[in-house]
């Protein structure tokens, strides 16, 4: 719809590779799913396990399908030694390590939706004993820490994410005093996407219209600083990252302050 009307569109939260280029006036503001791998492969190699992994992922579902087909191209062997099928109808969490077990797994990537296949991810979680835990963004959940806070803790459960919040950091203190409750990622991206293309409309001078707003934003010299970093594009829409950028990893650790679990960015 967006490329058949002219109609420009940041998307704040997709990171699919499936939707790289996929149309010069959809813009898209998170790292996508091939930064993200690259991030969890490196760390399963400053561990030491960057090889024997399982994975469990949704069949059919962009994202998941997305960030399981960049993490295995990076694989020595290019295939996970097991598979595991969220969204199957018999799918059984106890089954899935067993299986991944048998086959010498030593680290599991969790790739699930937002939807039914998150709880059953909290399954595996739950009966991950042995195995390294790593995920992709849509890990990054309350019901998570809620309810395997423990055993995501104790699996040492890594997850990738765009963006984590810094409490001495002024976004996240005015945020969190706005919304009256503690932000995420989503919500950095979401701030970004719209200062994006509040940005690129000042610059329209006036003189709106649907292909000037997309000549703009995939111009060279636009750019802007955001809470996520500088925000640039490439012709076709994706965010043009540096080498040095990548996902932010973190894990679920109790806190300090309130002994409750909670994600915190990785130690280096």
């Amino acid at each position: 719809m967006y490329h058949k009307h002219k109609l420009v569109a940041i998307s704040p939260t997709s990171t699919s590779t499936l939707l790289s280029n996929f149309s010069k006036f959809v813009f898209k503001i998170s790292p996508s799913d091939r930064i993200a791998a690259q991030a969890l492969f490196e760390y399963l190699e400053k561990i030491g396990k960057p090889q024997k992994v399982a994975v469990a992922y949704v069949e059919n579902n962009q994202y998941s399908e997305s960030l399981k087909r960049e993490f295995e191209t990076l694989l020595a062997t290019k295939k996970f030694v097991h598979q595991c099928y969220l969204n199957a109808g018999n799918f059984s969490a106890q089954d899935c390590i067993e299986q991944a077990k048998k086959q010498d797994a030593e680290a599991m990537l969790l790739v699930p939706a937002t939807d039914k296949t998150l709880t059953n991810t909290i399954g595996v979680i739950d009966n991950a004993k042995g195995l390294k835990l790593i995920g992709g963004d849509s890990i990054y959940n309350y019901l998570v820490v809620n309810d395997a806070g423990e055993e995501a803790n104790q699996n040492n459960l890594t997850v990738a994410i765009p963006w984590h919040r810094d409490p001495n950091d002024e976004f996240t203190q005015t945020s969190q005093k706005f919304w009256n409750g503690e932000i995420n990622w989503r919500t950095a991206t979401s701030y970004d996407a719209a200062k994006t293309i509040i940005k690129a409309l000042d610059k329209s001078n006036g003189n709106y219209s649907r292909k000037k707003l997309q000549r703009i934003l995939s111009s060279g010299d636009f750019d802007l600083e955001g809470v996520t970093g500088k925000i640039r594009f490439g012709e076709l829409g994706d965010r043009q990252f540096l080498e040095k950028d990548k996902s932010v990893l973190v894990q679920v650790k109790p806190s300090v302050k309130s002994g409750k679990y909670e994600f915190v960015i990785l130690e280096q």
